[in-house]
Parts: structure tokens; C-alpha cells; sequence
């Protein structure tokens, strides 16, 4: 069994190695081909040795052990080549399944899983929609998820973002000592403090009062999403934004009913990270704000744009604004309690794990909700924006 294990780990190094040299997705076709051949070469080895000291036990187990590693291997392909270009998961998950089709759901259950803000991408891309639970991978996955994932996302990260496709910024962490450090001290603090809150106040309320104030929340930000409508001179995003604010503060009572929608006024995110973007600002190293969470320079810069652009700072004292500003970030972690709690149950790197899901829901944003690969996708990390 060891030297089906070694197999499989020269396999995988010596395909991760050459990564870079070819289109993401057509190099996830060949590794996960390798990988699938050296199983099979080594299992049938190894089967053979078991069945002539006549041992059909172990000669079975052996097969077994050798197709379970070689499963993980090929998810945890999947999931780093992910990680490394999110802008082509769809191609990515396509050429994976036309590799190992008889791993389709693995990879879809565990590609959704360890990036549920692209599960509707990933499912699209064998035309069918997700389902409503994405189930959460095996155990054994995480033991392979990080180790896995190719060389060329390690070295993306002290290299300058050069472009972004489909608005998919390349993943640039040269701050990661920082951001850990940072990460950790948000994470005790969401552990016994902001989740417990959030949990507790989605315990008590009723769904139907619990959608009303995430709608009132969502109104609330209406002015600030006009004016970054008007800087990007998106006439009539900027008239939809404004007409929604009008009729869902007055027919909607204050926000808490959503009447715009049924009137065929969809919501759309703007802010002023999404600006900047639109004008060809790049988005910069990733970075963590303390309590706030994952951002980017360019969009860290934004949310103190957005705070001058937000009618409240001039309408509200210091502490009122405070008030309304807390009770709207336990609002929006309520509602975040079960993807977020996936997300950690599913991956063996919290934090990277976060990270890839917030550039890619951060992609959906800067599309003005349209997300890559023409899909439908909702930003899980931008409700209330």
C-alpha cells in the first residue's frame, strides 16, 4: 500500500510541476489522467502480489485503498486548480468530470462545498442547478485540500495582479503572516461573541420578521449604492437603484417589504471598491480589517468612501450610528451562519478557504451581481452591500 501511496504523491508532484505551462483546465484533464493511471498501474500491482500469496482479502483491500486515494487526489486537484483560477471554474470542473466521470458527484459536492459562492457555476457547467443543501465532502478530503493545490497559486501570491478576468482579480497575499494574525484574533472573536449574538437573535425571530429587517438594511443602503451608480455614470442602474429607495421606503414601509422586485426592479450591488474597479483600479493585495474581514486595499479604501457617501453619517450622532451599524453586521452574520459554518466543517484551511470564497464572491459584486461564466449566482458575502 505504501508504494501505491508514493505513486500517487509522484504523480501528483510531477503534473503539479508543469502546471503553469498549459491552460488551467486542460492541465486538471491530464493530472487527474496520470493520476487515475499510476491508481491503476500500482493497484494492479499490488492486487497481483496479494493474489499469488493468496490473499483475496487483502488483494481487495488493496484496490480499495488505491481507488480512495486516488479520489482524494483527484478533488483535491479540482479544488486547488480553483483556488488558483477561479475565473475558470466552469472550464476547470468540465475537463475534471470528462476526466474521471465516475468521481462526477465527488467533484461537484466538493467543489461547491469548498466554494459555495460559485456552486451555482460549478453546477451549470454540467447543466443542472445546485442543490438546495450542497452536501459537505468526506473527512478524508481535507487531509488532502492544501497539499494538493499546484505551485503556481503559491507563487501568484507575491506576484502583481495583472489583470481580471471576468472580474476575478488574481489571488495576491503577500501579507498572509498579517492577515493570519489578524484572521485569528476576528475568529475568537466571531466564536464567542458575534456568532453566539447572531445565532441567538436568528433563534428567536421568526423568518418572515428576520427577511423584513435584512430588507430594511438592504434599503438602507440604497443612497450609497445611487451615488456609486452616478460616479460610474451607470445612467440606469442609477435610476433603478433610485427608484427602488423610493418605492420600497414608502409602499414597502421603510425597506422592511420588498415591493421594487415584484415591479421587476432587481437589486444590484454598487460600491465604491466597485467603482474604483470601474475605472480600472486594481484591487491590490488582499488584506484582513480587524472585525470587518476579508478586503482588498482598493476595497478597504472603498468602504471609507462608502462611509462618506452614506447619508446616516450626517443624519445620526456617533453612538445612534454606531447602534445601527452593529445591529446590521449581526443582521448579515445571522444569515451567514450555515454557509460559513460548511465552509469551516469543509476545509482543512479556514482561512484560505475564506479567502477564495471572498474573491469570488467579490467577482459577482464587481459584475454588479452578474456572476462569471454568465451565471446567476447571488454574492453570499455581499448581502447587505
Amino acid at each position: 500500500m505504501r508504494r501505491v501511496i508514493l505513486g500517487l504523491v509522484f504523480a501528483a508532484a510531477w503534473t503539479g510541476a508543469t502546471w503553469a505551462q498549459s491552460p488551467i483546465a486542460q492541465q486538471v484533464g491530464d493530472q487527474i489522467t496520470q493520476i487515475l493511471q499510476q491508481s491503476g498501474a500500482a493497484s494492479a500491482r499490488s492486487s497481483a502480489m496479494a493474489r499469488d500469496l493468496s490473499d483475496r482479502q487483502g488483494s481487495v483491500q488493496v484496490v480499495q485503498k488505491a481507488d480512495q486515494a486516488a479520489r482524494l487526489y483527484v478533488i483535491s486537484t479540482v479544488v486547488g486548480a480553483i483556488a488558483s483560477d477561479a475565473a475558470h471554474t466552469g472550464d476547470i470542473i468540465v475537463a475534471a468530470i470528462n476526466a474521471a466521470p465516475e468521481l462526477r458527484d465527488d467533484i461537484l459536492s466538493a467543489a461547491a462545498t469548498n466554494y459555495p459562492a460559485f456552486a451555482p457555476v460549478i453546477y451549470a457547467a454540467v447543466g443542472s442547478a445546485p442543490p438546495v443543501f450542497v452536501p459537505a465532502p468526506r473527512a478524508p478530503v481535507e487531509t488532502f485540500a492544501v497539499a494538493a493545490a499546484p505551485r503556481a497559486l503559491s507563487q501568484q501570491l507575491d506576484e502583481p495582479v495583472t489583470a481580471e478576468v471576468s472580474g476575478v482579480a488574481t489571488i495576491r497575499d503577500p501579507l498572509e503572516g498579517f492577515n493570519r494574525g489578524v484572521f485569528a484574533f476576528n475568529d475568537v472573536l466571531d466564536r464567542f461573541l458575534i456568532r453566539p449574538i447572531a445565532y441567538g437573535y436568528g433563534y428567536v425571530t421568526p423568518a418572515p420578521v428576520k427577511q423584513s429587517v435584512r430588507n430594511f438594511f438592504s434599503n438602507l443602503r440604497g443612497p450609497i449604492r445611487f451615488a456609486n451608480d452616478l460616479i460610474q455614470l451607470d445612467g440606469r442602474g442609477a435610476l433603478t437603484t433610485g427608484s427602488r429607495f423610493v418605492l420600497n421606503s414608502t409602499a414597502g414601509v421603510l425597506g422592511f417589504f420588498e415591493v421594487a422586485d415584484r415591479l421587476g426592479m432587481p437589486h444590484h450591488p454598487a460600491d465604491f471598491g466597485q467603482t474604483l474597479n470601474r475605472y480600472g483600479v486594481g484591487s491590490g493585495p488582499y488584506i484582513v480589517l480587524p472585525v470587518l474581514g476579508p478586503s482588498t486595499v482598493r476595497d478597504g479604501f472603498g468602504l471609507v468612501a462608502d462611509n462618506f457617501l452614506d447619508p446616516l453619517t450626517y443624519l445620526l450622532d456617533t453612538y445612534p450610528r454606531v447602534a445601527v451599524r452593529l445591529t446590521e453586521g449581526i443582521v448579515a452574520r445571522e444569515a451567514l451562519i450555515e454557509p460559513l459554518d460548511e465552509l469551516r466543517a469543509g476545509s482543512v484551511d479556514y482561512y484560505a478557504a475564506l479567502r477564495a470564497a471572498y474573491f469570488q464572491g467579490r467577482a459577482i459584486t464587481l459584475a454588479k451581481g452578474r456572476a462569471p461564466e454568465n451565471s446567476a449566482a447571488d454574492d453570499a458575502f455581499g448581502s447587505f452591500e
